[in-house]
């Protein structure tokens, strides 16, 4: 069976910078229980005893499995040191061996110490790179989500926008389908108006024929005045007639010519306030057409601001696995060394 080596040249707890000399992670009893039985399983079984193999052989934390490995360590170094103590030497002898192991205990701990000062340096400095790119994508994730939050009050506006335009929208179709709708009725009173007016032309034709008869009889009355003097009276009251009637239908024609050019005037101001709500619509259409490509520019940066976020969150995951990955290796060589030095 392979002897598990624990010496080190100096004990965890004086190792500068050392994370863990801050003291053991304050844990229930049984885990200590768990790391030796496991720690003594696999020296059984012949298998490396790390950080690794004993924390999944316990279940248990990294820091739980390299704070009771190291106890084990202790432990198990002071058994066999005990197993192994010889009688004493002699005084002379005694002097020479702790002379000589003296001085190679002293340049093995100057050895350790300053390589494990080196390693240490590139660790903190590992670790601070890697702190420094962990603040950086923290900060460039802050950034992704303020400008998202900056997006949803744009799209928030933008909508607000698109229902107020398409309210304006709505209400300048029903003014134009007003617009229309006198229009309409303008176009019908013109018409109305026409027929009145051609109806006043044919009564003034009328009333023209009447007055040639008329005077066409007054002629033959005057001719035979003499014989039909009661006659000519009747003429004259029919041509009184005939002449006031003639001042209604030319009354009538002047009103007529008066509505008619009121109904074409109100025809125009119809199709003026037409021509005008259908720029005014045709105006909103462009905004809306606006609005909504600005929706859709603001979604498409919403996704990218996604895209962003999610790799932002990627580099930190693979930034914390780094340090994970930078741990365990640091604890497998200080192992290693451990044992290369014993």
């Amino acid at each position: 069976m392979m002897t598990e080596t624990i010496a080190s040249p100096l004990p965890a707890t004086d190792l500068p910078g050392d994370e863990s000399s801050s003291g053991p992670e304050q844990v229930p009893v049984s885990a200590r229980d768990r790391v030796y039985a496991a720690a003594d399983a696999l020296v059984a079984e012949d298998a490396a005893v790390t950080v690794t193999t004993v924390r999944e052989r316990a279940g248990c934390s990294n820091a739980v499995a390299t704070t009771y490995l190291r106890r084990w360590r202790s432990d198990r170094a002071a058994a066999e040191a005990e197993a192994a103590r010889l009688p004493e030497l002699p005084r002379g002898v005694g002097l020479l061996v702790e002379r000589g192991v003296t001085a190679l205990w002293a340049e093995a701990v100057r050895a350790a110490r300053a390589e494990h000062t080196t390693e240490r340096a590139a660790a903190r400095e590992a670790l601070a790179a890697a702190r420094e790119d962990a603040d950086r994508a923290a900060a460039s994730l802050d950034d992704a989500e303020a400008q998202r939050a900056a997006a949803r009050d744009e799209l928030r506006a933008t909508r607000a926008d698109v229902e107020t335009l398409t309210a304006r929208l709505a209400e300048a179709a029903t003014a134009r389908d007003e617009a229309r709708a006198e229009a309409a009725h303008a176009v019908g009173r013109a018409a109305t108006l026409d027929g009145e007016l051609d109806l006043a032309r044919r009564e003034i034709a009328d009333l023209r024929d009447r007055l040639a008869a008329t005077e066409r009889a007054r002629g033959e009355q005057a001719e035979a005045r003499a014989e039909a003097h009661g006659a000519a009276d009747g003429v004259r009251e029919a041509l009184a007639e005939a002449r006031t009637a003639l001042e209604r239908a030319r009354s009538a024609s002047l009103q007529a010519q008066e509505d008619r050019a009121q109904a074409d005037a109100e025809r125009t101001a119809a199709q003026t306030a037409v021509a005008r709500l259908e720029g005014e619509t045709s105006t909103l259409r462009g905004e809306l057409h606006d609005a909504r490509d600005l929706a859709h520019r603001a979604e498409r940066e919403r996704a990218t601001e996604a895209a962003a976020r999610a790799q932002a969150e990627g580099e930190v995951a693979g930034l914390r696995q780094m340090l994970d990955t930078h741990s365990a290796s640091r604890a497998v060589r200080t192992q290693d060394d451990t044992g290369a030095e014993a």
